[in-house]
């Protein structure tokens, strides 16, 4: 009798980290191997803090795609519901973490209202951003042929800022003065509506109410209003200006950056950083040359504030002032940041538009100053202008 073939079985080599178990049954010479299923854990992940704020044109920082990512490595998803700015200060903020007006008078509404209830509230400055009248090429030099305008660097061939007198800007409205009285047509264009600088509603952004009040402060012979009766009168005088402007908007950027802004809105009232940004976002060596900025003569430098309400808000104030890549974003986003003494503005925007091509507006401080009435006399005279509830 022949001998039976002898079976070999043979082990498959052991894996490093995890030894196989081995079924073996011989049915039609099958071998069967099964591997354990191995769970891998996942790596930690970091906790997310969750922060919500109320803010106006500020908005613009926190929905920027970069900005989001940057927080999100550290942790932070910030949520931002859309308001004006001094729409924020007669509204409810309890629900919030930090409310972010774009300029103090809304910000002292919020803190005092904060500290009259005994509640948590800290301001912080993180960067600035002048108010600004932004218009085009050939409204601005129609205004500088009237003596209105002139360009801040006469040297440059294309100039893409000038300083405006508001006091004969108002002037010019005053007297009833189209654009095609003012020379417009030698600029290639027909345009036969009122000289006006077009405003937010002045019932909700500061913008449109801080515009009003340094009309008021040119129309008062450069000094501030310091009663009643006289804030009610200048607001009276200019009631005609604000209603000459048609239907109130939240924003007028929108048009200003549109095909259409020649026409319909030929000189509308922003902030730096809102033109800025538009400059930063065009390919490097490539400036947008039609559209120019106007700083009042007599200016505001607008500070937004941010306003802490916990300390979630105090915990993103302190990450806005200090991270080195959100300040750099910042910055890209046409914000002039805070040195870290927040005495002083950084250079690091004038370098970035410098690297870019395009021309920066000036860094100091020169110009004269204009200042707004006491916190009461100022909401008289935005309330009366914009007849606000």
């Amino acid at each position: 009798m022949a001998a039976e073939p002898l079976l070999t079985i043979r082990r498959p080599p052991p894996r490093p980290a995890l030894a196989p178990i081995v079924v073996v049954g011989v049915v039609g010479l099958l071998l069967l191997v099964v591997t354990p299923l191995v769970v891998r854990s996942a790596p930690p992940t970091q906790a997310t803090t969750v922060i919500r704020g109320k803010m106006g044109s500020k908005a613009d920082l926190f929905r920027d795609t970069e900005v989001q990512k940057i927080l999100k490595r550290n942790g932070i998803e910030v949520v931002v519901d859309n308001s004006g700015s001094r729409e924020i200060a007669t509204n409810d903020v309890g629900r919030y973490d930090f409310v972010f007006p774009s300029g103090q008078p809304t910000a002292d509404l919020v803190l005092a209202e904060r500290q009259r209830s005994n509640e948590y509230a800290q301001a912080h400055v993180p960067f600035v951003s002048p108010i600004v009248l932004a218009t085009y090429r050939p409204y601005a030099l129609a205004l500088q042929a009237a003596d209105v305008a002139a360009p801040m660097n006469p040297d440059r061939p294309d100039p893409l800022y000038y300083e405006l007198d508001v006091g004969k800007f108002v002037e010019l409205t005053e007297l009833g003065k189209r654009w095609n009285d003012i020379g417009i047509r030698d600029h290639g264009i027909q345009n036969d509506n009122l000289v006006l600088a077009h405003t937010p509603d002045v019932c909700k952004s500061n913008s449109g109410g801080t515009y009003q009040g340094l009309i008021a402060y040119a129309k008062n012979g450069g000094k501030i209003a310091t009663a009643e009766n006289e804030v009610v009168a200048l607001a009276e005088s200019l009631k005609p200006f604000y209603r000459a402007q048609g239907a109130p908007t939240a924003d007028r950027l929108p048009f200003y950056l549109s095909q259409e802004g020649q026409r319909i809105a030929p000189i509308v009232v922003i902030y730096e950083h809102q033109y800025l940004a538009h400059q930063l976002r065009r390919p490097g060596g490539s400036p947008d040359e039609e559209r120019v900025l106007l700083y009042p003569a007599d200016h505001f430098e607008t500070q937004p504030s941010f306003i802490a309400l916990n300390e979630n808000g105090a915990k993103l104030a302190q990450f806005l002032r200090t991270d080195a890549d959100l300040r750099r974003r910042a910055v890209e986003l046409g914000f002039r940041v805070l040195d870290t003494d927040q005495s002083t503005a950084s250079p690091q925007l004038a370098d970035l538009l410098a690297e870019r091509g395009i021309e920066a507006p000036s860094a100091d401080d020169d110009h004269t100053r204009a200042y707004l009435p006491p916190l009461d006399l100022f909401e008289k005279l935005v309330t009366t202008v914009g007849g606000c509830p």
